[in-house]
């Protein structure tokens, strides 16, 4: 948000000066009126390269969370229901948020909702916090007069998201603790255990084993090089980062997360999930088939499956059934296309959409939930094999050494 030195009078004729931040300068005006006082001058901050680099800086951590989000549209619902005006219960929200960069937005939403403006086509403003498919199913539930149930939807939605975020992070939680510790607990061998003892060694007159020779090999070249191998690691992920960037990029990379031993199945359920629970969202809301598959595909979070919704919104568009555009893709399991082919032919699609989503959330469930009882035993093993490297390649050399002496 943009800042503005303004002067102004109050009521007694003094002058008032000070700088504040505003959307534009009708804006700031009409607030100095609200509060007595007459704007005089209203200037824009020039803001200096550091200064624009700070806010670019800053605006990233402008960001609000799904449960945040998704305690709006519950409170949007309640309120609706009990009747209170779109703007009243926008500005209460306003008052109770926690989180600054809400705050603003909501305080924006307030302002044009008061020029005249539908919600709708307020949130458009923000596209970064309100999805297509949020600002859609709220524009019909304007037009339809069931915003409420609207509200309602979006929020079951969302609860149903951030459950399943959860439910990922804690199962990762330990695999990921143990990997970060295994790798500093390498570059400590390599850079203080190992050398010490490659001092030791040194004094040894006899042949060493082979892998002492190897740790030795690993700590010299570690030690010796890593300057090199920081900017190699560091050059290595700004690369990715800038091919992720790149359309081409971003597509493989979501293919890729689609395909990773033991998590790219899960991945690809909760995708499958998502997309059945959204499809049957925006059916319930009165939007249509077609319309509906491109909203679902902008919202997936993945250009590898958006790119296959696509494919299947084409083929309804040339008259192709749902059911038999998504087998065609191959992105569905022989019993989900018959359960939608059941929906289709029984009007009944919504309904059966829900169940294709609630059988691949039981699914992830049940994955999650054994994902780190398939992890243990692999991460214990590799941990196993890297002790038993190091137990040898010291502690062989020290027996020869003790034999020696004797």
């Amino acid at each position: 948000m943009p800042e503005f030195n303004y002067r102004g009078r109050d009521n007694r004729g003094q002058l008032v000066t000070g700088v504040r931040k505003a959307y534009d300068e009708v804006e700031l005006a009409e607030r100095l009126m609200a509060e007595n006082i007459t704007p005089v001058d209203i200037e824009l901050v020039t803001m200096s390269r550091e200064q624009l680099i700070k806010k670019k800086f800053l605006a990233r951590f402008d960001h609000v969370p799904g449960d945040e989000l998704q305690m709006f549209c519950r409170q949007m619902y309640t309120l609706s229901k009990s009747g209170i005006p779109i703007i009243l219960g926008v500005q209460r929200l306003a008052e109770s948020s926690k989180n600054k960069y809400f705050t603003e937005i909501l305080a924006a939403l307030i302002k044009k909702l008061n020029e005249g403006q539908t919600l709708a086509s307020a949130l458009v403003l923000y596209p970064k916090v309100f999805s297509p498919l949020f600002i859609n199913i709220v524009r019909v539930g304007e037009n339809t007069g069931r915003l409420e149930e609207a509200f309602l939807q979006l929020s079951r939605y969302l609860q149903l998201e951030e459950e399943t975020k959860k439910r990922v992070k804690a199962a990762l939680r330990y695999p990921i603790i143990v990997v970060v510790a295994t790798v500093i607990a390498l570059l400590v061998i390599n850079a203080f255990v190992i050398p010490t003892f490659t001092q030791l060694f040194s004094r040894f007159k006899g042949e060493l084993p082979l892998m002492t020779k190897i740790l030795i090999a690993s700590s010299n070249f570690f030690t010796g090089y890593w300057p090199i191998l920081l900017i190699v690691s560091v050059g290595g992920v700004i690369g990715l980062r800038m091919y992720i960037k790149t359309e081409k990029g971003r597509f493989n990379w979501d293919k890729w997360l689609l395909k990773i031993p033991l998590v790219g199945w899960i991945i690809h359920r909760i995708m499958l999930a998502r997309f059945a629970r959204l499809f049957s969202l925006i059916l319930e809301s009165g939007i249509s088939a077609f319309e509906g598959l491109d909203m679902v595909a902008s919202s997936l979070g993945n250009v590898y499956l958006e790119d296959k919704v696509n494919q299947i919104s084409k083929s309804v568009a040339r008259g192709v059934s749902i059911a038999k555009a998504a087998a065609q893709t191959e992105m569905f399991s022989a019993l989900i296309i018959q359960i939608l082919t059941v929906g289709e032919e029984t009007g009944q699609l919504e309904g059966m959409l829900l169940d294709v989503a609630e059988f691949y959330e039981r699914e992830v469930e049940y994955d999650i939930s054994r994902l780190s009882d398939v992890l243990e035993p692999i991460l214990m093993v590799i941990m196993a094999a890297l002790v038993l490297v190091l137990a040898l390649g010291v502690f062989l050399p020290m027996w020869d050494m003790i034999k020696m002496t004797r």
